[in-house]
């Protein structure tokens, strides 16, 4: 990435462009990168202890509801991680044939996509979340009544979503503090360079 931020660095300095803080935007621009990487790092390691531990401890994986619930769980986590992988902001390392503009695009397309897994992509997390686990109380709570099963099942989707909105309302914050500065300030950089 430093080869990258050079390059626009020379050329932006060549374009004697005023009021732009490029040393700030890259600045802004790794410590965003390292968060990001370190929460894609502990979703990589999380995602098989979460599996592995839900598969030996819980009493699921002998039932077709119990594998369902792991196999849900799987994929919405697997899915998360994807998805953040795709807005991991990325050097290139050959400068040569990769243009500047072409580059500051794809870091805002990164960077919005960002958004929009907080906007969308998380919410979809979190209904594949609630369904798995009430698939896996269908099982767990048979043997209690109708009332128990349903408080339970109301309480489980109440959690999940309390944490989510928690999460997002949390993630969106962070977002407008740390991301959308870096998005406007791209944004005026590859109007620039489309000068």
């Amino acid at each position: 990435m430093e080869t990258n931020f050079n390059d626009i660095q020379q050329l932006w300095q060549s374009q004697k462009a005023s009021d732009f803080d490029l040393s700030g935007l890259i600045k802004q621009m790794k410590a965003n990168e390292k968060k990001q990487k370190l929460g894609w790092m502990l979703g990589l390691i999380c995602t098989p202890i979460t599996i592995l531990f839900l598969a030996y401890v819980l009493p699921l994986k002998d039932s077709l509801l119990g594998i369902s619930t792991l196999v849900l769980i799987a994929f919405g986590m697997a899915w998360v991680i994807w998805l953040n992988s795709k807005s991991l902001l990325n050097s290139v390392e050959n400068s040569e044939s990769y243009s500047q503009r072409k580059f500051v695009e794809d870091q805002l397309r990164k960077l919005n996509l960002r958004s929009k897994i907080i906007q969308k992509h998380m919410i979809t997390y979190g209904i594949i979340l609630a369904v798995a686990i009430n698939l896996g109380y269908l099982e767990v709570l048979s043997p209690l009544s109708l009332e128990l099963r349903l408080a339970a099942h109301l309480g489980a989707t109440l959690f999940v979503f309390g944490i989510m909105w928690f999460t997002l309302r949390k993630k969106r914050k962070t977002f407008e503090l740390e991301s959308r500065p870096i998005i406007r300030q791209l944004e005026k950089l590859l109007a620039e360079l489309e000068k």
